[in-house]
């Protein structure tokens, strides 16, 4: 292959190196992704508004939409299978979200049917619909976690062929139409159950507000506001990571999310000070992973245990304040015996 095709089929190629084709089809996957996009969103602010269908029939409609805003951005990056080309990976992706629109509509017309009259007594139609969208979201996860995935598959056979297994791990097994009805068109498990509603509500309402703190530039303001603080002492500078992510953890709820936000910017504010390029890694993750302490959102954990202990959910909000700022406390107090140790570097 030349070198010309390798840095047109590239997904890190510029709209301008691409053919008139290529270009043509990755704004047609743009414009359906802020389609999609703007219409989850709508959607989302109307549940937000009235409660409307609940929870759950907001998962149904919502995990479709969320498969399809996923795929269609990694085809407008050409990231969707890229070495099928370029008309492939697009009339895949449409493929992909025909599926997901034609389940939303029918499982919203047969929700009542579904979720009530046909529990436990479901149809073929019911069955290849919801599998269907579980085939979607196991496909992403292949694509993204291949170990998760890996797992995923090994579970599920287990699940069946649980017979075989000889010892303490032996048990009857399952059919797989049993299988199949469990992740998919039973509301109380698999992709529609109470994870995915409670990722589309609570936390849902969450991260709306932190992208619009993110289009205003408030993460910014608060990593520059933190960094401000600190240049005050050379050994006060590393401190920068721990402030920000203490900013960042309470509109994120996330280790990951947190990491990704600030760790851009303090893990190299942290090599410039003397820091070990590990042991600035090791500073943000630490710091990061008051994420999910760090009221109002505290991770999943806090939604799950507001639903398991029957509270509210603010109850559980102000109970973690403490918690969360012991930690913060704790890791600010590494992070100065750090700088310490490396103070001679820093001066």
């Amino acid at each position: 292959m030349s070198e010309t095709s390798v840095a047109v089929n590239s997904p890190s190629a510029s709209s301008s190196e691409l053919p008139p084709l290529a270009r043509g089809l990755r704004l047609a996957a743009e414009v359906l992704f802020y389609v999609i996009g703007a219409y989850f969103f709508f959607h989302l602010s109307r549940y937000f508004v009235t409660g409307a269908g609940g929870p759950t029939l907001l998962a149904v409609v919502g995990v479709p939409l969320t498969i399809c805003i996923v795929y269609l951005n990694d085809l407008r990056r050409g990231d969707l299978y890229p070495r099928l080309g370029h008309v492939a990976p697009f009339l895949i992706a449409l493929a992909y979200c025909g599926i997901c629109l034609y389940a939303i509509h029918y499982l919203v017309r047969e929700f009542d049917e579904i979720r009530i009259y046909r529990l436990g007594l479901w149809n073929t139609h019911d069955l290849a619909v919801g599998v269907a969208i579980a085939a979607l979201v196991m496909e992403y996860t292949r694509r993204r976690y291949f170990a998760l995935f890996v797992l995923n598959i090994l579970l599920i056979l287990y699940t069946v062929y649980g017979y075989l297994v000889p010892g303490l791990f032996n048990h009857p097994g399952m059919s797989w139409n049993r299988v199949a009805s469990a992740v998919s068109v039973e509301m109380s498990t698999g992709v529609f159950e109470r994870l995915p509603q409670l990722g589309l509500t609570l936390i849902g309402s969450f991260i709306l507000v932190l992208a619009a703190l993110r289009a205003f530039g408030c993460i910014d303001s608060i990593l520059l506001g933190s960094t401000r603080i600190a240049v005050r002492s050379p050994r006060l500078l590393p401190q920068a990571a721990v402030i920000g992510s203490f900013g960042v953890a309470a509109v994120s709820g996330s280790g990951a999310a947190n990491a990704a936000t600030t760790g851009t910017a303090t893990i190299p504010v942290l090599i410039k000070a003397g820091f070990p390029r590990v042991t600035a890694a090791a500073v943000e993750t630490a710091s990061s992973l008051g994420g999910q302490l760090m009221p109002p959102l505290m991770g999943i954990a806090a939604f799950l245990m507001a639903d398991y202990l029957g509270t509210s959910y603010f109850e559980v909000v102000a109970r973690g304040f403490a918690p969360a700022i012991i930690f913060y406390i704790g890791v600010a107090f590494a992070v100065w015996m750090l700088a310490g140790r490396y103070y001679p570097i820093i001066a």
